[in-house]
């Protein structure tokens, strides 16, 4: 029998270092218009950041990372189908695994980041043709003739805040110790701190730095007598990556849970 034993909520800042580009489909043609556009919230307008794309890539810095990589007859590198590594455990068993997903469900949820309000003030002050976002140029040359074949991309800009939230959760299953896996979400966030978010990484795009609070940890207790209560965080709660003991996060949560 599966139980769940506790959410643990991981709150905390994306900074972006670079411009970032998350890209959404084009959906017209423009001479000399823009190339690739950036993601919006399609009410306010506002680039965010959807939980997928930052799952998407902490799970595959975890696979390379511990040698989930499984590489086809063709040299293609696929994402790991197991249902039975730490990968799978934290980041969810792929639909078609099936009956081998045997331990539970995915255990972290990445919830979608949208800019915090200092973030919105500062872009409404943002001299550009764009809104919100800047325009960036580059150009591809032709290596016989050097012509230059312009390209235009549209980056949210350096130094904009977006709100983090992730919800991991701890289950009882033999043979699977849920909190201390907790330390590869933590992995994967440094691990991408000196890799890159959204596209075009290797031309100095999507450099973001992460900040975190203390995790709050509630136990299915806490929800069945209504004790949730979700802190309101200043500035100065998130701490960097560099600044976190992991280990000693984890041992806290470990002596909660034993209470």
């Amino acid at each position: 029998m599966a139980q769940l034993i506790a959410n643990i909520i991981l709150k905390g800042r994306i900074r972006t270092v670079t411009g970032l580009l998350i890209g959404s489909p084009k959906v017209a043609f423009e001479i000399g218009g823009v190339d690739k556009y950036v993601i919006r919230d399609p009410e306010s307008k506002l680039p965010y950041i959807p939980g997928s794309s930052l799952k998407g890539k902490m799970r595959m810095l975890t696979e390379f990372a511990e040698g989930r990589i499984h590489i086809n007859d063709k040299g293609e590198g696929k994402p790991c189908k197991c249902g039975e590594c730490v990968v799978c455990f934290v980041f969810g068993n792929p639909a078609e695994v099936g009956e081998k997903a045997k331990k539970g469900p995915t255990r972290l949820i990445v919830r979608d980041a949208y800019p915090t309000d200092d973030t919105i003030a500062m872009w409404e002050n943002v001299e550009s043709e764009l809104l919100y976002t800047e325009y960036k140029g580059e150009n591809s040359l032709d290596r016989i003739t050097s012509a230059a074949n312009p390209r235009f991309f549209e980056r949210v800009v350096p130094r904009s805040e977006f709100s983090l939230e992730m919800v991991y959760s701890v289950y009882d299953f033999d043979g699977i110790n849920d909190v201390d896996n907790l330390k590869y979400v933590y992995q994967a966030l440094r691990l991408l701190e000196h890799s890159s978010l959204g596209g075009h990484g290797s031309r100095g795009y999507g450099k973001v730095t992460f900040k975190l609070a203390d995790p709050l940890v509630f136990t299915v207790e806490d929800y069945r007598e209504q004790r949730i209560r979700i802190p309101e965080f200043s500035e100065a709660d998130y701490k960097p990556l560099n600044e976190l003991d992991v280990h000693e996060i984890l041992q806290t949560i470990s002596e909660k849970l034993s209470a």
